[in-house]
Parts: C-alpha cells; structure tokens; sequence
C-alpha cells in the first residue's frame, strides 16, 4: 500500500511589522521577519540549573539518515518513551530506510517517520524498540540561562555538545518555510548563543529534564539563534497520527 505524502499545513501570516534580518537553516541561507511577542517573558516558575549530561544523555539522540547528496547532521529528543522530535530540514528528503537515531553510547534505533511539518520545521520520529526518558515541554518563556545540548561525530566518536545560551526574547518567526517557497509562521525564542551548523534540533534546557524549546536556526555573522517554542512542540505532537508513516521525497 502506497505511503501518504505530507500534507503541508496552511501557512499562518501575519499583520505585524517585521525587521528583515538573515539566518541559516541547515546547509542553506533564508530570509524572515520577526516580532516580539505579546507580552513579556515571564519570572521562572521553575528551577533552573545547568543540566547534568548524565541524567539527560537517555534523552537525546543524534538523528542518522542518509540521501539528498550526503549523511544528516542535527540532534533530536524524546518526548515520549517512543518518540523523538527534530528539525523538518534534517529528515526531508533522506532514505527511509537509513533513518534511524543514535544514543551517546553509540546504541541505535531504526525510526519512523510520522509527523513532518513545513512551517514549524519540525518532524517527529517514532522508535519501535528502546524506551527513551522523555523531557518536559515548559510552556512558559522565563528570561534565563541554559544550555542546548545536541550529540556530534567527532573523529567517528559520539561527543555531547553543549552550547549556553541566555534568552533573548520570545518572538513571532516568519520565515520562507523548509523549501523556502512559502509564507510560514512559527512561535519562536530568540537566544543569545554560538550556534553551528549541526545544532539544529537540540533541545534548550534550563535544567536536568525541562525544555523551552528546539534550536532551529543560526543568525548569519553574530552570535544569536531561534528555536521553536515548546509550545509549538507540544500542539504538533497532539496533531500527529503515530501510527501512520510519512514518505517525505523532497529535499531541503
């Protein structure tokens, strides 16, 4: 039986005035406005400290496929014990077959792509086998200090990544969508922090299991990204059948 393509969501527009800047998004350069959002970010209502690498590397995984001309580079985490959420960009396009996702010790999963969405530049995985520690989605944008974590490949080793950011300001993204041909929109968070290319789908943490959202992008020339808010996160996760896959042939 035939495998259901991705139905692209209704871009969400906006009547705000932006201020035009630059970002990279994997390996290409988009451009999109921002706005603040309404209202400020709010006191923590939580604990924050810096995480401990030990109680979240059961959490976090580094996301493998391969097609559109070379390996992917991101990071994904669980929010369920069999679900991942990463970046749209990393997956679009790659062979079902090589996708799987990787544990800091190197231990793999094959993965199923079911949930794939061009304006928020998320996807969700579903992993058959294994039983990840899923993180909190915090809704609330408190003003802080955290760290993103994601997982490299360094000299064919797996090395955790750590990348400290300070929250900006959470923001309203409008940007030109995964294939950069459409008007989409995402709630977002504004961060100061050294963001790579490869950082794409850490979660930002704010302590051991709490994460305000998933990096999605660099600012071309200063030290600043933009990640989706947990929120988001949340409400795509509700809108995805998991049990039915998702053929995405399209690359990014």
């Amino acid at each position: 039986m035939d495998l259901p393509k991705p139905t692209q969501r209704m871009s969400r527009t906006s009547q705000r005035s932006t201020l035009m800047t630059s970002i990279v998004v994997g390996l290409f350069t988009i451009s999109f406005g921002l706005v603040a959002c309404g209202g400020e970010p709010s006191a923590s209502t939580v604990e924050v400290s810096r995480p401990d690498i030990d109680v979240v590397d059961d959490s976090i995984v580094r996301i493998i496929a391969f097609g559109c001309g070379a390996p992917t580079v991101g990071t994904g985490f669980a929010v369920d014990t069999n679900l991942i959420v990463t970046n749209a960009h990393i997956v679009a396009g790659r062979d079902t077959e090589t996708l799987a996702v990787q544990l800091f010790d190197a231990t793999e999963f094959p993965a199923v792509l079911v949930g794939f969405d061009l304006d928020l530049d998320l996807a969700l995985l579903r992993i058959d086998s294994g039983n990840f520690q899923p993180l909190n989605l915090l809704t609330e944008v408190p003003l802080v200090d955290g760290v993103a974590v994601g997982i490299r490949t360094k000299n064919e080793e797996n090395v955790i990544n750590e990348v400290e950011f300070t929250v900006d300001a959470p923001v309203i993204v409008n940007w030109d969508g995964v294939y950069r041909d459409t008007e989409s929109t995402y709630d977002g968070i504004r961060i100061d922090a050294e963001i790579r290319k490869g950082d794409s789908g850490s979660p930002l943490l704010i302590n051991d299991r709490d994460a305000i959202g998933l990096v999605q992008s660099k600012a071309r020339n200063f030290p600043r990204g933009y990640a989706v808010r947990s929120s988001e996160i949340a409400d795509f996760i509700k809108s995805v059948d998991t049990s039915v896959e998702v053929v995405v042939d399209r690359c990014a």
